[in-house]
């Protein structure tokens, strides 16, 4: 009996031991068909002996051997270490394999058609930044296989394949973009492969984003990629390249650029204004676009701008550049950025240069729309001397030393007569860059406005005539011309402060220091500081300026000073038929009354040292009462 119960015990653990057996010969015949379809390069086996799933996955192209490679699956000698059996048909198996062996932890699935157990998955473990992870082999394979079918796609320039590989902003701005535009940017992109296909990619995996370094022959490619409902699709893409000028900061980036571009030069030579609004920045719109005649300046259709182009960035901006019939053309684009987080940045195009005359002559379409709008507003506002549109269409420069110095009373007597005749007429525009010349007479004075780009607008900084005896500059000329008048009124109205703010160091000294209101001479001075200009001299080496005024019966010879970098009068010479001498220098003359006239003087003044020569003698006759037209206040209109 006992020797009985010995057999049954004996029979079952061997029993046992040939179940155990027999069960890990099943899953090592699997894992070592696998290994050895993977020794052998053979896609067909490796096929046969892997799950559906896997090999529309893993193996769904021809390169997926290659990459396979590049994981080094461990293969060879397999010894079964641990068996778990999730259900009847699925396994998680862990095997030593191969001379090191490796653990690999593999995930077996039975066919239900022929009964035989295949590999569905295994997972190596792998160490990133001090942690050891366990990686899926089918995630990574996908993720080779999708970086491998990305290049191809932008390497072949296939519209259709660069969509299939992205997603997100990246795709619906390629979606919009101009094929031409798009086979440009991918050939940019893709460069030339690196000499060895099978190159490992870089990858970095955080979930469901991957960055992806892959070296090509110029550099390298970085691609960010999602995973999104199971597949991996680029996000964005850049170039880090060996070659100065070919880096490729973000794709995503250069294609919203290459599009705003596009849309533009369709609404541009459309001649849709409405859509060129959406694609110009608001300043260059509405102080060009808006008004300007655009059969005026031909730009290139974007398939021609597509062709031949090169696009520079700089921080905001960015330039692209292209070739229209032998004439270079420059958008330049400025990114607009909003400050709601969920609003993607924009760009817009904010000026646009063509170069004509082989790079030497410049024009911008500012300049050119605007030029001849400007030039017939600031002629009309001249002959109107409405001072607004004066200062509106002036530079700084030009309304700060003439426009904002008028005295409101002075301004029907502005010095104008020559620029505000009949028969305006502009005969042709000359541009360079951010200064425009724009020829024009006026009856038949030859004129030329000096236009100037200043914050996006173009604005008049000069006018340039030829007369006999005066400055070219019609602003230096109107500059000193202004001062003379305003010192006119400033004599007339008793303002002292204002005489000592433009009258020299030495005229102050003497005079204006010492009085408390004008000392009254025979001479009506303010009149003859208004009478018509008759030659005006500058002559900036000696720091001077000579302004004769009426003529050798009745005028005046104003000397002006510079001091402290502004001329001051330093003294007015007059000539009139209303007295003996021909030439009486104010200076002088106020000396004399301020010591003749009791009371002229400020209390507690210490009159200043000075010396009269070849005083003049003959009795003063009876000053008269001025109140000359044009000090007078304007009548209101009723």
């Amino acid at each position: 009996m006992m020797l009985k119960n010995s057999f049954s015990l004996v029979s079952g653990t061997l029993l046992l031991a040939l179940v155990t057996g027999c069960a890990s010969l099943v899953e090592t015949k699997a894992i070592e068909q696998f290994s050895k379809a993977i020794e052998n390069n053979d896609l067909k086996m490796l096929k046969h002996h892997t799950t559906m799933n896997f090999s529309k996955t893993a193996l769904r192209n021809k390169s997926s051997m290659d990459d396979l490679k590049i994981l080094k699956i461990p293969t060879g000698e397999t010894t079964i270490v641990e068996i778990k059996d999730i259900s009847p048909n699925h396994k998680k198996v862990v095997a030593e394999v191969g001379e090191n062996k490796k653990k690999l932890l593999y995930e077996l699935k039975k066919v239900n058609k022929t009964g035989e157990w295949v590999v569905d998955d295994l997972y190596i473990k792998q160490k990133q930044k001090n942690l050891t992870v366990m990686k899926s082999v089918t995630e990574q394979m996908d993720l080779l296989l999708t970086v491998r079918e990305f290049v191809t796609a932008w390497e072949t320039g296939n519209r259709d394949d660069i969509l299939a590989t992205t997603d997100g902003e990246f795709k619906a701005t390629l979606e919009e973009l101009h094929p031409a535009f798009l086979a440009k940017l991918s050939k940019k992109v893709a460069g030339e492969a690196h000499s060895s296909k099978k190159q490992r990619p870089d990858a970095q995996l955080d979930k469901d984003i991957a960055i992806i370094r892959l070296p090509r022959r110029s550099g390298q490619m970085i691609i960010s990629m999602k995973l999104k409902a199971g597949q991996w699709k680029a996000t964005d893409v850049a170039v880090e390249s060996k070659q100065n000028g070919d880096h490729v900061k973000s794709a995503q980036k250069q294609a919203k650029m290459l599009l705003a571009i596009s849309n533009f030069l369709d609404a541009y030579n459309q001649n849709n204004k409405e859509d060129l609004k959406k694609y110009t920045a608001d300043q260059f719109y509405r102080g060009s676009l808006d008004f300007g005649d655009l059969t005026l300046a031909a730009l290139p259709q974007s398939q021609a701008a597509a062709a031949d182009y090169e696009l520079k960035i700089e921080g905001n901006l960015a330039n692209f550049v292209t070739h229209n019939q032998g004439q270079m053309v420059n958008l330049t684009l400025v990114k607009i950025e909003s400050d709601e987080i969920d609003v993607p940045e924009k760009y817009l195009v904010e000026e646009v240069t063509l170069f004509q005359d082989q790079g030497k002559q410049q024009i911008t379409l500012t300049s050119l729309f605007s030029s001849r709008a400007i030039t017939m507003l600031f002629s009309d506002a001249l002959a109107k001397r409405d001072m607004k549109i004066l200062d509106f269409s002036s530079t700084p420069d030009f309304s700060t030393r003439v426009w904002k110095k008028v005295e409101p009373n002075l301004v029907t007597q502005l010095p104008l007569n020559e620029l505000t005749g009949p028969g305006f007429k502009i005969l042709d525009i000359k541009f360079n860059g951010a200064v425009t010349k724009v020829f024009a007479r006026q009856g038949n004075l030859p004129l030329t406005y000096i236009l100037r780009e200043h914050l996006g607008h173009l604005l008049v900084d000069d006018i340039e005539l030829d007369l006999k005896g005066r400055p070219a500059s019609v602003k230096a000329t109107l500059e000193l011309m202004v001062q003379v008048q305003n010192y006119a009124y400033y004599m007339h109205d008793q303002n002292i402060r204002n005489l000592q703010r433009y009258s020299s160091r030495d005229f102050n000294e003497l005079v204006w220091r010492q009085v408390d209101q004008v000392p009254k001479t025979a001479y009506q001075t303010p009149e003859l500081l208004m009478t018509d200009l008759a030659s005006l001299e500058i002559n900036e080496n000696e720091g001077y300026a000579r302004i004769q005024l009426g003529n050798k019966d009745r005028g005046a010879t104003v000397r002006l000073i510079k001091q402290h970098g502004q001329y001051v009068i330093d003294d007015i010479m007059v000539n009139s038929d209303n007295v003996a001498s021909s030439h009486v220098s104010m200076k002088k003359e106020l000396r004399l009354v301020m010591a003749s006239t009791t009371g002229t003087l400020r209390q507690n003044s210490v009159q200043a040292a000075y010396t009269i020569t070849n005083k003049d003698d003959t009795p003063q006759s009876q000053v008269p009462v001025i109140e000359p037209a044009a000090f007078e206040e304007p009548q209101q209109e009723p």
